[in-house]
């Protein structure tokens, strides 16, 4: 979008034209005008920046959980009934195509404690399913599986003690889960999960994390503050620990196989252990008031994106804004492209993330907003390049825009619009409340004040339905914006023929 435009402003008395000719010369000057004033920050050097804000969608519930599958490429969201909403509840496992944010299917059903079909949440994302779907959990001890064209999701519930913790199992179709002290490995069928594995830990298990390339699985002891390392061959610990620095309990783990880095949430630090090493090789701390909600690992760009979660009661205990960082996997430090997450809390669950492969796309989900915020990769601005004086399009120095009485050209008629400025062109566009120089939107929200869109349709156009844009960025046609303008440029143009007559 074009930089608006800066007016010069004079404290002289301007005597107006009679407002015949100053109707005839609106089309030569609005011309003069657009040639003729610099883009604010024209020759100012592209910086890093962060990853903006294009859209919010609101159609898929109460985001609980993200999912990219590496396949299919298409984003599955696990969500819960909206409060206060009408029309039946929104609860169920969502899928949708990254690039448009268009929900291709919606699965509302899901198996019940009793085996009969319910509309239940899809509490968590547990992995992928060989090409497309996902396995996720349902209620305290359910695990079902779904895909894009499914109608219901299928698989049963474990009796016993609530299921914890769920990863995606390193041998292919099962489930990893924890319940207690208890290891277990699963398989899920059409109306029923059977244990086929089970392992009983030195202490109650916490978050997980499975590498299905190698046959490893990592499990959380937070009682005696380490990471257990299970070999998935024979199901039993090999003996490999790495022991936590002093913090808070686990709340995820997520496993950075490219580089051999676990990546694990605690409270107010995120950290990163080197398995070779088997000793802590980053850590992170939040700003005041937020805490780690979780990560998301992407080999293809060598970037993990964190979400920093506020808790949303300020001056108390934050200032209600979260953070998305953005960390080099490789030197494991902060890019700093990150954006800001403008109410994204934890009273009313947790915030998750998930990005396409290269980073391209990365998706926040937030419970007490009950909306999934969507972000693109900054891409740098194409070189500046100077008119050319044999373009057409660029007035020739010899050849102003705007003829003076001076050099013995006469007055232009009501009728006369100079050359290539006809206002009802429809290639024209005049930006009003365009951005400004570091790129930022008057009036916009998120990171760089991008468009806050709702719903399905277009990420990256206007468009129609909720995801029409919300955003202050409008272009008129130039007939339209003649107004806009004369309001900023008339006293300039003006002052400037006033000074070529006298």
């Amino acid at each position: 979008m074009t930089a608006p435009l800066r007016t010069r402003g004079r404290s002289d008395v301007l005597r107006p034209r009679a407002a015949g000719a100053l109707v005839g010369i609106t089309a030569v000057v609005l011309t003069a005008v657009v040639v003729s004033t610099p883009a604010v920050g024209a020759d100012d050097q592209p910086g890093t920046k962060g990853y903006e804000q294009t859209a919010r969608l609101t159609t898929v519930g109460k985001p609980l959980d993200l999912l990219v599958h590496p396949e299919s490429g298409k984003l599955y969201v696990g969500s819960d009934a909206v409060a206060g909403t009408t029309g039946g509840s929104l609860a169920g496992v969502y899928v949708v195509d990254p690039a448009s944010g268009n929900v291709l299917n919606w699965v509302k059903t899901s198996p019940g404690s009793t085996g009969a079909p319910a509309q239940l949440p899809g509490k968590r994302l547990v992995g992928p399913l060989p090409g497309d779907g996902v396995h996720y959990l349902v209620g305290l001890r359910g695990i079902a599986a779904v895909k894009d064209g499914d109608a219901a999701g299928r698989g049963g519930w474990l009796t016993g003690t609530t299921i914890t913790q769920a990863k995606a199992g390193a041998k292919a179709g099962t489930v990893v889960v924890v319940r207690g002290t208890k290891l277990e490995e699963v398989t899920v069928g059409e109306t029923s999960v059977t244990v086929e594995r089970s392992l009983t830990l030195p202490a109650a298990g916490g978050p997980l994390a499975v590498d299905t390339a190698a046959g490893q699985i990592w499990v959380t002891d937070n009682t005696d503050s380490l990471l257990l390392r299970v070999g998935s061959a024979d199901f039993t610990p090999d003996g490999k620990e790495i022991p936590l620095a002093a913090g808070a309990a686990v709340s995820f783990l997520e496993w950075d196989t490219e580089h051999g880095v676990l990546w694990a949430g605690r409270g107010t630090v995120l950290e990163a252990y080197d398995i070779a090493t088997g000793k802590l090789a980053a850590s992170f701390d939040a700003k005041p008031g937020d805490t780690i909600a979780d990560v998301a690992v992407d080999p293809h760009s060598d970037r993990a994106f964190a979400v920093w979660q506020d808790w949303g009661n300020p001056p108390e205990e934050g200032d209600g804004v979260g953070q998305l960082a953005v960390y080099d996997t490789a030197t494991l430090k902060d890019l700093d492209m990150g954006a800001e997450l403008p109410g994204v809390n934890g009273q009313l669950g947790s915030s998750s993330v998930a990005v396409t492969p290269g980073g391209d796309s990365v998706f926040v989900a937030s419970p007490s907003e009950a909306s999934l915020t969507v972000f693109r990769a900054p891409v740098p601005p194409p070189p500046s390049e100077s008119p050319s004086p044999s373009d057409p399009g660029s007035p020739s120095p010899s050849d102003p825009a705007s003829p003076s009485p001076s050099d013995g050209t006469s007055e232009p008629s009501p009728g006369d619009s100079g050359p290539d400025a006809d206002p009802t062109g429809s290639g024209t566009i005049v930006p009003v409340d365009g951005p400004t120089a570091d790129g930022d939107s008057a009036g916009g929200t998120g990171s760089g004040g991008a468009r806050t869109t709702t719903g399905g349709g277009s990420l990256d156009t206007t468009g129609d339905g909720s995801l029409a844009s919300t955003g202050t960025d409008v272009l008129l046609p130039a007939a339209a914006g003649t107004a806009a303008l004369l309001a900023a440029g008339t006293a300039a143009v003006l002052w400037r023929r006033r000074r070529a007559t006298t």
